[in-house]
């Protein structure tokens, strides 16, 4: 096992077990019977969508997949003379707040209609209040959801909320997309990969991407730390399970020194090339909100490119 230190940068482990993985190890054929039935695609009135629409479309079309587009109701800005309406001016500010909802969602209706025409895949479309309780059970039943991540200056396809809503409670794999980002022909995966559940269901939730890229990269940082998680060999274990599975997978092992682990792996994922990143997502509640850990919140607040999340 060679070993390669710089004093400027994390140390590499690179292991020979992708070798011996491409000899014969694998028992499938890439893409096998693995599929996505279900997409749903959360979009809203308050920033562009033209892209999260095409990447879910693309994505539907790839896999054979039934795409469902959900129309988040944005809330309605009142302006400082709507707010002080008294008796009949009430109901014309509510009647002008409400013609003014279905022409944003007609807009954005016609777009996805368009867009599902061109990729000639099977769809339908909701709508649902701003942030019900509807938002996650059009989730749940989906194989995947499809969203992007708001961007610093505010303006998003997806509201406040959603997005820790849908990663760390709907019980389905995100595909979190950067601002304006878009995903389509997945070749290159990294997964980061730690032994832990969340890992665990990353991996297996993220399958039908796995089996069908032409090379797998699993990512391991720090595997001393959790010797319980990895055995002998870390890294091994997933990647045998993937390559009998069909995935053509290397493993490459790194120590993180004193940099943060988040932008180790997107830095890695950038090196390797990755057209998107399969990771766990870790988080808690406290105090009624959801708090990401520190590498699930670097990932979803600086990667430039999809990531994957599954909890």
């Amino acid at each position: 096992m060679n070993r390669a230190e710089s004093a400027t940068a994390p140390l590499i482990d690179d292991s020979p077990l992708a070798d011996s993985l491409s000899q014969g190890e694998s028992v499938k054929t890439a893409g096998a019977a693995i599929e996505l039935g279900e997409i749903v695609v959360f979009v809203d009135g308050q920033g562009a969508t033209a892209g999260i629409l095409e990447s879910a479309a693309s994505l539907a079309q790839d896999h054979g997949a039934h795409l469902t587009g959900v129309f988040m109701q944005p809330l309605p800005a009142a302006t400082p003379p709507e707010m002080f309406a008294r008796g009949k001016g009430v109901w014309d500010v509510i009647d002008a707040h409400r013609a003014q909802l279905e022409a944003i969602e007609a807009d954005h209706h016609t777009l996805f209609a368009d867009t599902v025409r061109r990729h000639g895949i099977r769809s339908e479309w909701r709508s649902v209040p701003y942030l019900s309780g509807d938002v996650e059970v059009n989730a749940r039943y989906a194989d995947l959801a499809v969203v992007a991540r708001p961007d610093l200056a505010g303006h998003t396809a997806s509201p406040p909320g959603l997005l820790e809503s849908l990663v760390l409670t709907s019980g389905r794999p995100v595909i979190v997309l950067p601002p304006y980002g878009t995903v389509s022909g997945i070749r290159r995966i990294l997964v980061g990969w730690n032994g832990e559940r969340e890992a665990v269901r990353a991996v297996a939730d993220a399958l039908p991407f796995l089996v069908r890229a032409e090379v797998v990269e699993v990512l391991v940082v720090d595997p001393e730390r959790r010797p319980s998680a990895h055995g002998q060999e870390p890294g091994a274990d997933i990647a045998r399970y993937l390559a009998r599975h069909g995935v053509h997978v290397e493993v490459r092992r790194l120590s993180s020194g004193s940099e943060d682990v988040g932008h180790i792996l997107l830095s890695r994922a950038a090196a390797f090339g990755a057209d998107l990143v399969v990771m766990g997502a870790y988080g808690h509640s406290h105090l009624n909100e959801w708090i990401f850990g520190g590498v699930t919140r670097t990932a979803l607040r600086e990667a430039s490119l999809p990531v994957l999340m599954s909890r």
